[in-house]
């Protein structure tokens, strides 16, 4: 395989497949930062590329995933053309440096994953991804400035501390919360690990929502803002392209 990814000057760079052909695309300029963007139909289903170097999103890709300014700027330009596409059609989009040798690899492989492809778009279509968080507001108390003894310093720590009532509290309302964003969602990706977090950061979920439902999202979160306001604080992302709604048999690959 190396001779023959060294003989070749250009390969092909997916961003991501649509089911439609959108018409008035802007001109879109690739990860390269130089070539176009193109689309290729196979069978039907539309896929969007561009051709870049061999050397670069091949050879060098390992060594280029390391380098935070390359990373950087190469993950930027990947989302700005899908952002692009995504606001003329709905869109599956491709990891970063997912990478073809040829236009027949590309259309071979679509041709294999066309069932999956098509329950995809159907589990898209017409709704965007949300990323909602929630982060406890802590209250701010302090020792009073002069204690007596030991035994007063202890006991006016102790008053300050969280009460496990509090907590409980918290994790009610927490799941009352889900709880209304699942009867909105069409889907919702796994949560990302709470300990690596945000500090305070006490809730997070990515969803699937249609579009029709964005003022159902948005009236829900400021209900529970107004209700929270001096006890928590919530965050949410979006409306984005599905990224973590696309099913990927194959992760991992990015030559083929």
């Amino acid at each position: 395989m190396a001779s023959e990814v060294k003989s070749e000057r250009r390969v092909f760079y997916l961003y991501g497949i649509t089911e439609a052909e959108p018409h008035k695309i802007p001109e879109l300029i690739g990860v390269d930062r130089f070539s176009p963007v193109e689309c290729i139909e196979c069978d039907g289903i539309y896929c969007w590329v561009s051709q870049v170097s061999a050397v670069e999103f091949v050879q060098g890709l390992s060594r280029n995933m390391e380098n935070l300014e390359w990373l950087a700027e190469s993950s930027v330009a990947h989302q700005r053309v899908i952002a692009a596409l995504a606001e003329k059609t709905d869109i599956l989009p491709a990891r970063l440096g997912t990478i073809f040798r040829t236009k027949a690899s590309l259309c071979t492989h679509v041709k294999r994953r066309a069932q999956g492809l098509k329950s995809d778009f159907a589990r898209v279509k017409g709704a965007d991804e949300w990323g909602v968080k929630v982060f406890e507001i802590e209250p701010i108390a302090e020792l009073p400035r002069s204690v007596g003894s030991g035994t007063e310093y202890l006991q006016a720590k102790a008053a300050i501390l969280p009460k496990r009532s509090r907590k409980l509290a918290t994790n009610g309302e927490i799941i009352k919360f889900e709880r209304a964003l699942d009867a909105i969602a069409t889907e919702k990706a796994p949560a990302g690990n709470l300990s690596r977090g945000q500090r305070g950061l006490s809730f997070q979920t990515t969803l699937l929502i249609k579009r029709s439902h964005r003022k159902k999202l948005e009236s829900l979160l400021e209900k529970f803002a107004r209700e929270w306001s001096s006890e928590r604080r919530i965050e949410c992302t979006g409306p984005w392209p599905p990224y973590s709604f696309v099913s990927r048999p194959d992760d991992g690959v990015r030559w083929r």
